[in-house]
């Protein structure tokens, strides 16, 4: 019968015996360090992406079967060379991209998508495309129903397949483009759809030689922005804001604007961000008429400030920064909104903060920790740039929508209480010179709520090509 002997392990005489290496501890600590630091490189890139991927171009996204690529080579180059941003696989998955994942981020966030189907695309019993189809659906239900962003194309002659849509509705109820019948025709049918959304081409305040009720030296406008960003700069006759509700007659100067204040009308819109002066609130539409008499048409729309939002207005989650304070964060905030200036520019704390810390202070520039509280509006860039590319050719409209569209996003992304003074100025096609004082809200009773005043210049894009940032 075999017997084991249980002995006491002595630990101290064999590490005395057996002493550890240095030149192997030292090679162990090397590589966990290398380990440690790929990892916070890998952490960087990412957060760098999730930056970048915010501030990106919108663009039109085109699903197709790949058998029609000589086509769709042909309608990307037409597209394009009329200033229309477009999202390919061919041109925009760089090797080493997982492209599922970034063909699905550039479905969500296209302006529009356009399906392209065609009889080699129904002869296919496997497609990526069905996938991208089941993507573009989704986010179609989630759009509002005035708003156009599905457009269906054939490029031979076909059917549009079968896909329920949701509402009773099918893709198949969905108006589409024949390009293979006449080309030029398709193609001009594509760019007035696009064009509502893209640089407002028909619009005629984009004319040159032409006065038009935006452009008028003494005409003010209020703002409207809905929830999914678009933007909406309407003539008004009255404004009347008072403790239970805001009164408006306005006068839409565009076919946009009046297909915006219908689907006010039908109750399409729940709450939206509006600002008026140098003022700016979270409002839900009451009511809203169109009164027609011989010489003009108005329309008075009654609004309600939310009072849910109104309630968390001042709620916010802090992160304890070591060198920065919660004004400072702000004062960020503030830059980023009327200097579009970049997180790497905004502080000198960064150079000496931990990827984690820079990843949190983004965070809290952009609002992100405060969404939860009711704020619906987070800073990802300034909107000055892309307004400039709208309204470049009425410089008088530019300035008097840049001071509207600030105090919008300065007082409802929760950066100030109150705009105390808002000043801009065109010094020429590549800047804007913006001088601004505000007061931050109150957050302790025995402390006087903080002020922000700076001025600094807000660069504006030097090209004439045409940018996605939805204006009305």
């Amino acid at each position: 019968m075999n017997t084991t002997k249980e002995t006491e392990f002595d630990y101290e005489a064999y590490t005395r015996e057996n002493a550890p290496d240095p030149d192997q501890i030292r090679r162990g600590s090397e590589a966990h360090k290398r380990r440690r630091d790929a990892f916070r490189e890998r952490l960087n890139n990412h957060a760098n992406m999730e930056i970048e991927h915010a501030r990106e171009m919108k663009h039109v996204f085109i699903s197709y079967c790949h058998e029609n690529r000589d086509t769709i080579d042909r309608l990307y180059q037409t597209l394009t060379s009329h200033d229309v941003t477009v999202w390919v696989d061919w041109n925009n998955l760089t090797p080493g991209t997982p492209w599922k994942q970034a063909i699905q981020q550039a479905i969500h966030h296209g302006d529009f998508f356009i399906a392209c189907f065609s009889k080699e695309y129904n002869a296919r019993d496997k497609r990526y495309m069905k996938e991208e189809l089941s993507v573009a659906i989704d986010r179609l239900r989630e759009k509002p129903n005035d708003k156009v962003w599905f457009i269906p194309v054939k490029l031979n002659k076909c059917d549009v397949p079968y896909i329920n849509l949701g509402g009773g509705l099918t893709l198949q109820d969905l108006q589409y483009i024949n390009l293979h019948e006449n080309w030029e025709t398709g193609i001009q049918s594509i760019l007035k759809v696009i064009s509502v959304d893209q640089d407002i081409r028909a619009s005629t305040y984009d004319k040159e030689n032409n006065v038009d009720i935006m452009t008028g030296e003494d005409i003010e406008c209020i703002l409207f922005r809905s929830v999914d960003g678009c933007h909406y700069f309407i003539p008004f006759q009255k404004v009347r804001w008072d403790s239970k509700e805001i009164s408006l007659t306005l006068l839409p100067s565009s076919s946009e604007q009046v297909a915006f204040l219908r689907s006010l009308r039908k109750g399409q819109h729940d709450v939206l961000a509006f600002a008026h002066q140098e003022d700016a609130t979270w409002v839900k539409p009451q009511e809203t008429a169109q009164i027609s008499t011989e010489d003009e048409t108005v329309w008075e729309v009654i609004l309600k400030e939310d009072t849910v939002g109104k309630a968390f207005k001042h709620r916010t989650e802090q992160v304890n920064f070591e060198y920065l304070t919660l004004d400072q964060i702000v004062h960020m905030r503030a830059k980023r909104l009327l200097f579009d200036e970049k997180l790497e520019d905004a502080s000198p704390y960064l150079r000496q903060a931990t990827v984690f810390d820079q990843m949190l202070l983004e965070d809290q520039i952009r609002g992100e920790f405060s969404s939860q509280y009711g704020n619906r509006l987070q800073v990802l860039k300034s909107p000055i740039p892309e307004l400039y590319q709208h309204f470049r050719k009425t410089p008088k409209s530019f300035k008097k929508f840049a001071g509207l569209i600030s105090v919008l996003y300065l007082k409802l992304s929760n950066t100030v209480e109150d705009v105390l003074q808002l000043d801009v100025k065109l010094l020429n096609s590549a800047e804007l010179q913006i001088k601004f004082k505000g007061r931050r809200s109150q957050f302790d009773i025995n402390e006087e709520p903080a002020l922000l005043e700076f001025d600094g210049t807000c660069p504006l894009p030097s090209d004439a090509k045409r940018t996605h940032l939805t204006m009305f």
